[in-house]
């Protein structure tokens, strides 16, 4: 068994995954805002179960708030998780997170002090795969390989170095833009857990519109990719997850130029012309900037994935999903997380005919389970 869930988590990501038979077995990939973080601490609570990993794959407030109040509330704990993977901001300077000297330098990086705080202070593993150091992809050589037990595999596919040093310098000025009473030297831990007393926020426990009108697929591949420069995106955590015949792309937020040029490393070390996959979580909530058509040719993939409710930002953008539509051989699955008006006019008869579309939408109120 591999399933993938994407749990409501608002505007962001919070991932379920479950494989193995016997013991099933589980991977939490971020943790949205408070609603993720309430849904994954009842099941945890209810059912007893350990992680065997948890992924913050970057700071960005979708991703991390939800994250926080988890590592706080009492029914969790670092009993109830073998590994968490973040890079935080001594990972940044490629130094690991128990460093006894303070690293040189300070979306959300105060997320990013409070969260790399309570991983310290409650002793979770840190990063341990990685042997405490940062997370990230070797300029050269073979991608990181990391057996989970029970067999799962994932291959590291980001960040690189350079994403990461573009990272501190946004994480630095992130910090540095806060007021005197509330500022977070970066590396402080205990400075950090200080402001996070006080962070109620922080503690444990409308829908976007698009413009009306038919999709027009050929008109929206006419629009240019304009990759994403966001650091904080630049900086995620992104793999391939594989489980017995099963492969999943887990991207974050990660930019499409780097994402590529991983997975032409991956292929050039397995001798392979494609990238066959089970499903693929589109980058950014499915944002025309993070989904490019250079990187759908190199995926034979029949499935992907949006986790967002289209608040905020208004995802998913109509662009990148032309784009994953049109580069498919045959007929392509689209699921989605929420029912928006911007997903459910892809459930259109003359897509279904003409591209083979097929669109998955949660029963209300639930997230969306996606067997593999």
């Amino acid at each position: 068994m591999f399933t993938i869930e994407m749990l409501p988590a608002d505007e962001g990501d919070a991932l379920w995954i479950e494989y193995g038979v016997n013991p099933v077995r589980y991977v939490l990939i971020d943790c949205g805002r408070k609603l993720a973080y309430r849904e994954v601490v009842a099941r945890i609570a209810a059912s007893n179960l350990r992680l065997e990993l948890l992924v913050l794959t970057h700071v960005d407030a979708d991703h991390i708030t939800g994250a926080v109040p988890l590592l706080q509330d009492a029914r969790f704990g670092a009993d109830r998780v073998k590994d968490v993977w973040f890079n935080g901001w001594y990972h940044l300077n490629d130094l690991p997170w128990d460093h006894p000297d303070r690293a040189p330098g300070v979306l959300d990086a105060r997320q990013g002090e409070f969260f790399g705080a309570l991983l310290r202070d409650r002793g979770y593993s840190w990063n341990g795969a990685f042997r405490r150091t940062p997370v990230v992809v070797p300029d050269q050589g073979p991608l990181p390989r990391i057996e989970l037990d029970g067999g799962m595999v994932l291959t590291l596919l980001g960040p690189t170095t350079e994403k990461l040093r573009d990272m501190r310098r946004r994480w630095e000025a992130d910090l540095g833009a806060a007021a005197a009473e509330k500022r977070i030297d970066p590396g402080d831990y205990e400075r950090a857990l200080e402001i996070l007393g006080s962070d109620k926020r922080s503690g444990p426990d409308v829908l976007a519109h698009r413009e009306p009108g038919p999709i027009v697929i050929p008109d929206l591949l006419e629009i240019p990719f304009q990759p994403d420069a966001s650091e904080p995106n630049g900086s995620s955590i992104s793999f391939l997850a594989e489980f017995d015949g099963k492969a999943a792309l887990f991207v974050g937020d990660a930019h499409a130029p780097q994402v590529e040029a991983s997975i032409r490393r991956l292929l050039a070390e397995r001798r392979e012309a494609y990238l066959t996959l089970d499903a693929l979580k589109l980058s950014h909530h499915a944002s025309a900037r993070n989904t490019s058509v250079s990187l759908l040719r190199l995926l034979e993939c029949p499935r992907y994935l949006v986790s967002t409710n289209g608040t905020r930002h208004g995802h998913p953008d109509p662009e990148a999903l032309a784009r994953v539509v049109d580069a498919a051989d045959e007929g392509v699955e689209l699921h989605f997380n929420y029912s928006t008006d911007r997903t459910l006019p892809w459930d259109d008869p003359l897509l279904r005919r003409d591209y083979g579309l097929r669109c998955i939408y949660p029963a209300a109120g639930a997230g969306l389970k996606v067997p593999l």
